[in-house]
């Protein structure tokens, strides 16, 4: 496969069916938005008056201090659509006379491509999930800049999970700030089920011929099997182990009735009642489909359990309008604003003071244990997509989606 089309069929595949584009699709939210590479850059284009630097900051632990600068002109946002938070920040752009340009990517590494290939200079904020975030904080890419910290003092505010997690934290510096994190369980419909099997590979019992529905997602569906099966680096597999796990896929297979294009199509797919079982699904869809008539509620085996996403704010090395971005991400984790991103985004909150800020129905359907650990266990320690490119016997994204879509045709 050349690389280009290698490329091509990474972002498609990649591509983050993300709560962010669904909840603004179905939530009367502003239109989705898209800008070329070549709008992207004029888009992001430094403004007159804005603050030019965009040096590395000394790093420090999240203090008390809020020094904003100059504050107006542009701001650049490059991320998954709705966490650049035109409805929540919308006054305190306005008030503080910011222009927000932004431009939306659909998986994560589409931000680290525009930045080597003349982006660098003309980004200021960007979106991506934790995943790709840390294999980035590993590789020692230039890419993020390292936070000054006394500049975000709301971050202080962070659940315990999020203090020093991977992805957040590397030799001392704080390069990301979290925004919103939840996790991808079954939904699944209780009239016809009082639960979900305490494995993934038990979805091959017959009782399930033609009530399940996929997400189509390649790295979500691959990872959930491959732990069911007990591999021991369900994101790190070898050839041999990722046949294996597609071949147990494939006794499941004759129980799938579709394969939704979203999370969106899910639910459509649920709400019809062609399916009572969703593999992969999201907290959010539960009042999509009350808003229908349909009660679905969430639940994840027992045994394999789920996976668990956290979507992050960093600034780019060299942003053009540093104090517009350090003032609108210490604005973002607020208590007040981190709540309503997060109901407005049907997600978990970051900010530990915005829990009971939170519309109990969007709050109560996350597993907050998660983040009040410390350490932040398996949020911390879990790591779901695949290396970009194989790592000697391990193989990467192209292998996966090959399987994927060798999986779907059969």
């Amino acid at each position: 496969m050349d690389g280009p089309v290698r490329h091509l069929m990474s972002n498609r595949l990649n591509a983050d069916m993300s709560r962010r584009r669904f909840i603004r699709g179905v939530g009367g939210l502003t239109a989705l938005t898209v800008i070329g590479p070549s709008a992207l850059l004029a888009a992001c284009s430094p403004s007159a008056g804005t603050s030019p630097s965009g040096s590395a900051a000394a790093s420090t632990a999240p203090g008390s201090a809020a020094p904003v600068g100059e504050l107006g002109g542009s701001r650049n946002f490059l991320g998954y659509d709705g966490e650049q938070a035109d409805n929540v920040a919308g006054s305190f752009l306005e008030s503080n006379g910011i222009t927000m340009n932004a431009s939306f990517v659909g998986a994560a590494d589409e931000a680290l491509t525009k930045f080597q290939t003349g982006g660098r200079g003309q980004m200021d904020i960007m979106a991506a999930n934790k995943d790709f975030q840390r294999s980035v904080l590993d590789s020692g890419i230039e890419f993020m800049l390292p936070l000054d910290m006394s500049r975000i003092p709301n971050a202080a505010g962070l659940w315990p999970a999020f203090q020093n997690a991977p992805w957040v934290v590397r030799d001392g510096q704080y390069y990301t700030i979290p925004l919103i994190w939840g996790d991808e369980p079954c939904i699944y419909d209780p009239k016809k089920w009082d639960g979900v099997p305490d494995k993934y590979t038990d979805f091959a019992d017959p009782k399930y011929k033609d009530e399940l529905v996929l997400l189509n997602d390649p790295f979500g569906n691959i990872w959930l099997w491959a732990t069911s099966l007990g591999m021991p680096e369900p994101s790190r597999l070898t050839q041999v182990q990722l046949d294996q796990v597609v071949e147990s896929m494939l006794t499941v297979k004759p129980n799938v009735v579709a394969i939704g294009a979203s999370l969106g199509d899910m639910v459509d797919i649920m709400v019809r009642g062609d399916a009572s079982m969703g593999i992969g699904g999201w907290a959010g869809q539960i009042p999509l489909a009350a808003e229908k008539g349909v009660d679905l509620v969430v639940k994840s085996p027992a045994v394999d359990g789920t996976f668990f996403w956290s979507d992050a704010y960093s600034i780019a090395l060299d942003a053009p309008n540093l104090d517009n971005a350090y003032a609108f991400i210490n604005f973002m984790m607020s208590p007040e604003s981190s709540a309503a991103i997060a109901d407005e985004l049907g997600s978990a909150c970051t900010i530990e003071a915005a829990y009971d800020l939170m519309d109990p129905a969007t709050r109560d359907a996350f597993p907050y244990d998660v983040v009040r650990a410390a350490d932040g266990g398996v949020l911390n320690t879990q790591i779901v997509i695949p290396p970009q490119t194989d790592e000697g016997e391990i193989v990467g994204v192209a292998a996966w989606s090959k399987a994927w879509e060798a999986f779907k045709l059969s």
